[in-house]
């Protein structure tokens, strides 16, 4: 254990805990993949195992029935009639995080069979929830791809840095967007050849500027673009460009006008069309707490405020009665290991007004370990653990004083393995190690932490261990702390009885 994190440490050797499994089958995953934000939060609030997006998908390619969903089928149809291009535009990585390779594929082979013969891919690059250098075999497996069905080729290329951000950085996206409906950017005779290089530029996959490869391609009004990124978040800014139009400083478009389908849905009322809707998840932990006539409060920063308010209340936007949702603004800085503590103490404020306010239920989250963890930049994610590590201590004063109860969690794991066990180099991805779950009652014993580190082996053998449950156990757990009655459709089971 790199970091100074007494706290931490002294709640571990004190307070009864587990751990609790945040990836594969357990939260709705394929087996052996990492947990994310987006699933971990679903299943913490929801308290039941939510089926993800990646597995629904995967088998119904598996099974046939992806090649005929009608807005699928709809978006290829136009373009064949009209003589014009499909687009498909999203994240070409195996990462599983945003979207997957495999399902340009089955686009692909989807639009053969339909007879659509222009199809361009608009290739976003990952290096976040991959190696920071695997693009160069993301291109090779699909161009493959395009050979094996007779169509399709690379005609943009992008990181995910521009093409997804999530935090209103417009001027970023308007690099992206550009590259889409104008080909503005540097030119290049082969995708292979742009990202080579990029990389003797000194940069990632995350990072690579916009390029046009070989004669590109623009949308146009009578286009189809399908956005293949199943995960939302990080694909809200691009449709709202391209279907609703965007009035911000450095950044104003009006609507495109061409046919866009989302492969899930993005928004509630999208302007778009929809392949695959959403389960609706009915009795979340936060629909009982508002059907209980309690009070809650959800806070967290710009990066994660969707994390705690839409996927943790089950896909839904609107806040419930009595329920405040409260958003720290994240620090404007390229990339967060140039700030590890992040808003971690201004988010600290606020919760410990919420504490003294009174609330009946709060729920916080601290990006730090997950944002800075994702720099790969190792001294900085200590800082940020250690950052997280004096306002718990903070936030756990006060809820003593003001008799709370807490459970510690997490939605999944990351800067607890900085380095890859086979290369040696950063380690930037998600991991599938369990999380903590440590319940922390007052009356039974006090909060009054020493200075003494947790021994190392100590925190090798939590981390390594069998978990006794899953994230959908939490939401239940918290119900039986306020004394609500846990719904038939919640399939998680009360921890706290067994601690």
């Amino acid at each position: 254990m790199l970091a100074k994190t007494p706290v931490l440490d002294y709640i571990y050797a004190t307070y009864p805990k587990t751990s609790l499994s945040a990836s594969g089958l357990e939260v709705g995953l394929d087996p052996g993949d990492p947990g994310n934000s987006e699933v971990g939060h679903l299943n913490l609030g929801s308290g039941r195992v939510v089926w993800e997006d990646l597995p629904k998908i995967n088998h119904s390619i598996e099974e046939g029935e992806f090649y005929q969903v009608p807005a699928l089928k709809e978006a290829m149809s136009r373009v064949r009639q009209r003589g014009a291009t499909l687009h498909l535009w999203g994240l070409v990585s195996d990462g599983g995080v945003h979207a997957h390779i495999e399902h340009f594929g089955a686009l692909l082979k989807m639009a053969a069979g339909e007879g659509v013969r222009n199809v361009l891919v608009h290739f976003i690059t990952d290096g976040r929830d991959t190696a920071p250098k695997q693009a160069l075999a993301f291109v090779e497996q699909l161009e493959a791809k395009c050979n094996e069905v007779g169509v399709g080729r690379i005609a943009t290329v992008v990181g995910r840095y521009f093409a997804m951000d999530r935090d209103q950085n417009w001027d970023r996206v308007r690099k992206a967007y550009d590259l889409l409906v104008k080909n503005s950017g540097q030119q290049y005779p082969t995708a292979g050849e742009a990202i080579t290089a990029a990389y003797d530029q000194g940069n990632n996959d995350e990072f690579l500027e916009p390029m046009v490869i070989g004669e590109g391609g623009v949308v146009s009004p009578d286009d189809s673009v399908i956005m293949v990124n199943y995960r939302s978040d990080r694909a809200r800014q691009m449709l709202d460009a391209l279907t609703v139009g965007v009035n911000s400083p450095g950044f104003s478009v009006s609507p495109f006008g061409c046919f866009v389908c989302t492969m899930t849905r993005y928004r509630k009322n999208q302007v778009a069309a929809v392949a695959f809707e959403k389960e609706i998840i009915i009795d979340s932990l936060a629909d009982l707490v508002a059907a209980g006539g309690l009070t809650q409060y959800h806070v967290a920063e710009t990066e994660k405020y969707a994390h705690v308010t839409y996927f943790l209340n089950g896909g839904q936007e609107k806040p419930h009665n009595e329920e405040a949702q409260e958003i720290v603004p994240s620090k404007k800085v390229p990339t967060y290991d140039l700030a590890p503590a992040m808003s971690a103490g201004e988010i600290t404020e606020k919760v410990k007004k919420a504490l003294d306010s009174g609330y009946d239920f709060i729920v916080v989250n601290y990006a730090n370990g997950d944002m800075v963890g994702h720099t790969g930049n190792l001294p900085a994610s200590i800082q940020a653990c250690e950052a997280v590590d004096r306002c718990l201590g903070e936030v756990l004063a006060e809820a003593q004083k003001c008799d709370y109860r807490v459970i510690i969690t997490a939605d999944h794991g990351n800067c607890e393995v900085m380095i890859d066990a086979t290369s040696g180099g950063p380690n930037k991805e998600h991991t599938t190690n369990p999380v903590p779950f440590v319940h922390l009652d007052f009356s039974r014993l006090p909060f009054s932490p020493s200075e003494t580190q947790l021994p190392l082996d100590d925190y090798a053998a939590y981390a390594v261990s069998t978990p006794v449950g899953v994230l959908a156990d939490v939401a239940p757990s918290v119900l039986a702390i306020l004394g609500i009655e846990q719904p038939m459709e919640m399939s998680g089971m009360d921890l706290t009885i067994a601690l």
